[in-house]
């Protein structure tokens, strides 16, 4: 049982994933010659984590991101044919809570009339995780693939105090990690050469591994000097590259609910619209290797700035970590060819960051329920 209740009731959800909408997901995830994933948000982000490790692994699939330079056509109906011709059968695998998300919706529609107009249904599968088997997704990968059910959190009309948040999340953090989780047990299970009665139980060992380092990274200094710094005035940067970038992504959507709603940036290093730092801005870095040369770069340079770098690495002695004010080492074993848990275990340890940090506000006498967080990600999405 982690401290978190939240994490709590993630792992709860997991457990009640139904193992038939498991097997003919996991046998078309298997079966499938390209795997294209999408999402939006941190939905995207745990997808992408996920099928990142699902490609670098021994005897990996090949996965082909929509957002790639090398995706042959803008349309997924003109894409269809290409895709099969170069790599077989396509899995089309989405990711999201309410089955609504515009992009992979149109996605799917397009595809699902490609596959009504050709007959080739045996060709193209559009395999879903969502907490919504009824929506419009829900309903397209029924008819032209399979959907595993994952609980995120239940709608509830009141509005969710600061207090509140270790219990729930914050918006819907409990499907998008719920999801990741599972299907990083995809990828181990896919590894192992596993059935897919094997899947369920590699989640289980994965969450109380993944509740134990949530605990101690809440309980940790470091997270205490994250809490200080994030509450002052200054602009925090994310910093990492390949899956760390989706890591850091996640948690920097969330953080930015916060941190813009009083008045503050927040950026993703790397992206085209960052802005310049500050001496007292504050960087938070993800690296497994603690050893990409780019990354540790963008640290020496923060620090000449006058910026202060604080790391979570897989590496205890790295050059990152040396170069961070602070840093943590997310301790594991980490095995060559083998899917690597650090990116959705990290994804996990900061995902209670903007919880705690609406609490310290609150402790400060400034109240942000969810409501405002809602209204507010609205006007900047």
């Amino acid at each position: 049982m982690s401290k978190v209740d939240y994490i709590n009731r993630i792992f709860e959800n997991l457990n009640v994933v139904d193992q038939q909408q498991l097997e003919a997901f996991y046998h078309d995830l298997i079966s499938a010659g390209v795997i294209i994933p999408s999402g939006e948000g941190r939905s995207k982000g745990a997808i992408s984590i996920a099928c990142s490790e699902m490609a670098k692994m021994s005897h990996g699939k090949r996965v082909l991101d929509r957002g790639d330079i090398g995706f042959p056509a803008t349309d997924m109906a003109l894409a269809a044919p290409i895709l099969r011709k170069r790599y077989g059968q396509v899995c089309l695998l989405i990711n999201s809570g309410s089955g609504k998300s515009l992009m992979p919706l149109l996605d799917a529609q397009k595809l699902g009339v490609y596959i009504e107009n050709t007959g080739q249904a045996r060709d193209f599968r559009i395999d879903l995780l969502t907490s919504d088997p009824e929506s419009p997704l829900g309903k397209l990968s029924s008819k032209y693939g399979n959907y595993v059910i994952v609980k995120g959190r239940e709608e509830n009309g009141s509005v969710v105090e600061p207090r509140e948040f270790k219990t729930y999340g914050i918006l819907e953090d409990m499907f998008s990690l719920g999801s990741g989780l599972l299907t990083h047990s995809v990828a181990e299970a896919m590894w192992q050469e596993a059935p897919a009665s094997k899947v369920l139980t590699i989640c289980r060992e994965l969450a109380s591994e993944t509740s134990n380092i949530v605990d101690d990274f809440v309980s940790s200094d470091f997270f205490r000097h994250l809490i200080d710094s994030l509450e002052q005035r200054k602009t925090c940067f994310f910093a990492g590259l390949g899956s760390s970038q989706e890591v850091v992504r996640m948690a920097a959507v969330r953080v930015g609910h916060v941190k813009r709603a009083l008045g503050d940036s927040v950026y993703v290093s790397g992206d085209s619209n960052i802005a310049p730092p500050r001496a007292g801005d504050v960087m938070i870095v993800v690296s497994m290797t603690g050893e990409t040369e780019i990354v540790a770069g963008w640290c020496r340079n923060f620090r000449k700035m006058g910026g202060e770098v604080a790391s979570i690495v897989g590496s205890q002695g790295s050059t990152i970590e040396s170069l961070s004010d602070a840093s943590y080492v997310l301790k594991g074993d980490w095995r060559p060819g083998a899917p690597n848990s650090f990116y959705i275990k990290a994804a996990f340890v900061l995902s209670p960051l903007p919880i705690y940090l609406v609490e310290r506000i609150e402790e400060k006498g400034l109240k942000l329920p969810e409501n405002i967080l809602r209204w507010h990600r609205s006007v900047i999405s």
